[in-house]
């Protein structure tokens, strides 16, 4: 995933989708179904209409990916919790010439990751894959459905929770969900505020007004796009944030807190979101090297502490603020920020929750991204974001609410 440089990265709402139960491992992809008539299997993943898909068909999924990899698909991403489990789920979806030939499901649970991809050929399960991780991306399990036997309860599982994917996801037109809160000069919050949105080319605009707890919301395309935000109350100044950006595969973007001040009465030069672009580590670093710092009041950043893991051997680094060599990790690192006096408790973490925390990352030559903590989520411990060897980082914002029980935080 590219780098983003962005103040704020994206949390929750989407679909209920749930992660596919049982299934076999195997080795091989030579085992078919028995006997089937052409006009009753899948095309094949390029298009072809004399290519025809056998089950599982690894090769019908390599063409799918390559497809995906050259930019023929376009791509939704959606985020939403399990009405069973209360996981949160994330859903990508991909489309080729109008038809779904992909979906990734995953599962955020209590403890650890599960990744589900379908792929799809004529609304039909052709392939599918599952690997689980812990909540630190290693210590990872692969497994492929044998599809082999069309009466075996893992196959019957797999096309079920794949016909269930495919139709969710033909509901969904891929909006993403934009939040923030307003509040006074004071640190309190303010209800009533105006909020209105406008994107640059002036075709989609919106508003709304904040609730008890200063917070709005808005759902706008998830698309290639830029907005503007004004925030008016009564007779104070008009506050604004601008450059909002959404790209494909946004499901959520916090928008933080933005300040409205009488006039004359305003302390912040500027919304309080916005990071300072010459901004530069407050740790010396080299090429290669990355820092990440817990930003937020002196009391909430008190409670709390960073861990940077290295995927490949678990080894990390630990206090407020970071800093890791990416050329000492194959599989990059994982982010994680802790709530240190409560971690284990079924709970939301006071700390991360009310404080307006962020954790902001650096390179030598100034900020790569700036995560905030995800608002009004159980939790604590939160999953900033995963970094790669390339210091690429990704969509992440997960909070995890049972930790008692791993031995990692022992």
């Amino acid at each position: 995933m590219k780098k983003y440089r962005v103040t704020a990265v994206l949390i929750a709402l989407g679909m209920l989708l749930v992660a596919c139960g049982t299934y076999t491992d195997t080795d091989t992809d030579d085992t078919q179904l028995p006997e089937a008539s052409e006009e009753s299997l899948p095309k094949n993943a390029s298009g072809s209409d004399t290519d025809i898909a056998t089950y599982p068909d690894r090769d019908y999924a390599d063409a799918a990916d390559e497809r995906i990899r050259t930019g023929e698909t376009s791509y939704v991403r959606v985020r939403g919790t399990d009405e069973e489990s209360g996981d949160i789920v994330d859903t990508s979806i991909y489309r080729a010439d109008g038809e779904i030939i992909k979906i990734i499901t995953e599962d955020y649970g209590s403890d650890g990751r599960i990744v589900s991809s379908y792929y799809y050929g004529d609304g039909n399960v052709v392939y599918m894959t599952q690997y689980k991780t812990d909540i630190y991306g290693i210590g990872s399990t692969y497994t492929e459905a044998d599809l082999s036997d069309p009466e075996a309860d893992y196959t019957i599982g797999v096309l079920e929770k794949g016909e269930k994917a495919l139709h969710d996801a033909g509901q969904n037109k891929g909006m993403a969900l934009l939040y923030g809160y307003a509040g006074d000069e004071q640190g309190g919050v303010l209800q009533n505020v105006t909020v209105k949105l406008r994107n640059r080319a002036g075709d989609h605009s919106d508003e709304t007004v904040t609730d008890g707890d200063g917070f709005y919301s808005f759902e706008v395309p998830q698309a290639e796009d830029t907005y503007d935000l004004t925030y008016t109350y009564g007779s104070y100044m008009v506050s604004s944030l601008n450059d909002v950006h959404i790209v494909p595969g946004t499901p959520e973007y916090s928008l933080g807190r933005v300040y409205v001040a009488p006039e004359g009465q305003g302390v912040h030069e500027t919304d309080v979101y916005l990071m300072d672009p010459g901004a530069y580590s407050p740790v010396s670093l080299k090429d290669d090297e990355l820092a990440a710092v817990i930003e937020g009041d002196e009391f909430s950043t008190a409670a709390l502490s960073l861990r940077a893991v290295n995927k490949d051997d678990r080894k990390y680094q630990y206090g407020t603020a970071v800093s890791f060599d990416l050329k000492k990790s194959s599989s990059g690192y994982s982010l994680f920020v802790e709530d240190t006096g409560n971690l284990g408790r079924d709970d939301m973490s006071g700390a991360m929750g009310r404080g307006y925390v962020r954790v902001t990352i650096y390179d030598k030559d100034g900020i790569v991204a700036a995560y905030p903590v995800p608002a009004g989520r159980l939790g604590t411990l939160w999953r900033v974001c995963d970094i790669d060897s390339d210091g690429d980082t990704g969509i992440s914002g997960i909070m995890y609410t049972d930790t008692a029980g791993w031995s990692w935080l022992e």
